[in-house]
């Protein structure tokens, strides 16, 4: 089955390309949460972890990252590892045969010959799906990070995280640079699907949301420049760093309206939740890390395991599989 992505049309089986986070229903996000949850239980024995780590210890990945990146990639290294998957990778494009002439599809399908699953980070928004038009169905790929425009895998675990603290009926602020903020994008297309949400999407006029995420929401939103002003009203605050690496913006920054530190934690609901992607510059204080409220930490260490999950899923790992090994697991499901 394919489905058409901001006038691209791509395979839309989760279980064969994870590339943009519309592919995803809400059923299938909450399975995935169940699935992350019921993973994290079993591993949390030895013996546990080492039946996992023999669930696809047959698989193979290659990790073709020619962006930079610390925590998507050691959290997909280590995703592999816990299901027992050999991995390598390649993060220097000029050891490969590019440097002979080679052309990048080329490339990655050669790799692919040799591997299960290709997880690929790039700087370009559409080489992704360049990609999965070039690889033969039966190589799953996973996109790890498209330019400014797709990042699902972040918006997994931001998803997995807000899931775990109740994740309808909520307000939302998305603060900082959404313009270029493919986390941002990715997110708010996930909770798009959620019941009674309402977004705001906090920024100056000229990092603000593009038109083409606001065409495609069916909830609830408010753009506005001011966070002064919601802070105190929203259930999850979402921050974000500013984007300046892929430029295009004159506008300046007032990185002082767009910050969380002692000067106004205290304004935010004691039941509220403070997000990030990370990493951050200084739009969340140290000084914040200690505060009840702040979940950046915690959702950093979902993403290795919401990946886990994905991967496993992506091979038909269900959690139905595992409860029939395990059936004294008990998890309580926000569904």
């Amino acid at each position: 089955m394919k489905i058409v992505i901001n006038n691209k049309t791509i395979k839309s089986d989760i279980r064969s390309r994870c590339l943009n986070s519309n592919q995803f229903t809400l059923e299938q996000l909450y399975k995935l949460c169940r699935l992350t949850d019921m993973i994290r239980k079993i591993c949390s024995t030895k013996e546990g972890a080492n039946y996992v780590s023999t669930l696809l210890d047959d698989k193979r990945a290659i990790l073709y990252f020619k962006q930079s990146s610390t925590r998507t990639f050691l959290s997909f290294k280590n995703a592999c590892h816990i299901l027992g998957i050999k991995s390598s990778d390649i993060r220097d494009v000029n050891t490969s045969s590019a440097i002979k002439g080679e052309t990048e599809l080329d490339a990655i399908k050669t790799f692919s010959q040799y591997t299960d699953l290709t997880i690929i980070r790039h700087p370009s928004t559409d080489f992704i799906y360049s990609v999965s038009d070039y690889l033969d169905e039966d190589i799953r790929i996973i996109n790890a990070g498209s330019g400014i425009d797709q990042h699902p895998t972040q918006a997994l675990l931001d998803f997995y995280t807000i899931y775990k603290y109740g994740i309808e009926n909520k307000t939302i602020a998305f603060v900082g640079d959404l313009r270029r903020g493919r986390t941002v994008r990715s997110l708010a297309l996930l909770l798009n699907k959620v019941d009674n949400v309402k977004f705001y999407f906090v920024a100056p006029n000229g990092y603000q949301i593009t038109q083409d995420i606001i065409e495609q929401l069916n909830v609830d939103y408010e753009i506005t420049d001011d966070f002064d002003k919601i802070i105190t009203i929203v259930d999850i605050i979402y921050m974000t760093r500013l984007q300046d690496e892929y430029g295009g913006i004159e506008e300046a920054w007032d990185e002082k309206r767009y910050k969380i530190d002692s000067g106004n934690i205290d304004r935010i609901k004691k039941n509220s939740i403070i997000l990030h992607p990370l990493p951050r510059r200084d739009e969340i204080a140290h000084e914040i890390d200690d505060d009840p409220r702040a979940k950046y930490w915690e959702q950093t260490e979902n993403g290795l395991w919401i990946r886990v999950a994905l991967i496993a899923t992506m091979f038909n790992i269900t959690a139905d599989l595992l409860e029939n090994k395990y059936k004294d697991i008990s998890i309580n499901y926000h569904i």
